[in-house]
């Protein structure tokens, strides 16, 4: 199948179908922010990754939703200049699907999905106790891509603090996979583990390759 998109027929949306089921799988930014008038909000986001180290930089993407409109999370950000994202996991997958739901704003996803929020060091956004990492950012800047529903608004933040539980940490200090189980969107309302792994050393000499 060929899917030239300056002549098909499809909507944004069926093409939306299939960039997820291939684009995959992502990771996901639990994004906590607070408003100008003190709300705090908590949402998913997989349109996310860190795209710099040095300087420490992250990017998540919440689209303009069904009218057309900035969600609560891109709403306070704008507001306020920050935000916390915390990890998903296995232990708390279903809390973190719970706060997808679109309430109203004002409405804590904290206090909605039983979940606790924990002051933060540098920002005023809440941490997510129930999460083993959380990372305070300050946005960086916000670029749109469009003004119509679906349009998203890339969301870079600078990185200022890491919060990591020592319990996911192994005998090494870096971060054990199966303390942390890490979990991942697919298509539609699948989601995935991070247990089934394998390993392939990067080789920089090309004539080792394939060894």
């Amino acid at each position: 199948m060929i899917i030239d998109l300056a002549q098909t027929d499809k909507s944004w949306r069926d093409m939306h179908r299939l960039y997820l089921g291939f684009v995959q799988p992502r990771p996901i930014a639990w994004a906590s922010t607070i408003g100008r008038d003190g709300s705090v909000n908590l949402a998913p986001f997989s349109f996310y990754n860190m795209v710099s180290a040095n300087p420490p930089v992250v990017i998540f993407s919440p689209a303009l939703n069904r009218q057309g409109d900035p969600k609560d999370t891109l709403r306070n950000i704008r507001e306020t200049g920050e935000f916390v994202v915390a990890t998903a996991t296995e232990d708390n997958a279903v809390a973190m699907n719970d706060t997808s739901t679109e309430f109203p704003y004002g409405v804590s996803e904290f206090a909605a999905a039983g979940l606790t929020p924990l002051p933060a060091v540098s920002v005023r956004a809440k941490l997510v106790k129930e999460s083993p990492v959380n990372i305070e950012c300050r946005m960086r800047q916000i670029v749109s891509l469009g003004c119509e529903s679906g349009a998203g608004q890339v969301v870079f933040g600078d990185v200022r603090v890491v919060h990591i539980d020592d319990a996911i940490l192994g005998a090494d200090g870096l971060i054990d996979p199966d303390k942390l189980k890490a979990i991942g969107r697919m298509g539609g309302h699948l989601y995935t583990r991070t247990r089934d792994r394998f390993e392939l050393i990067s080789v920089r000499d090309p004539a080792k390759r394939g060894g």
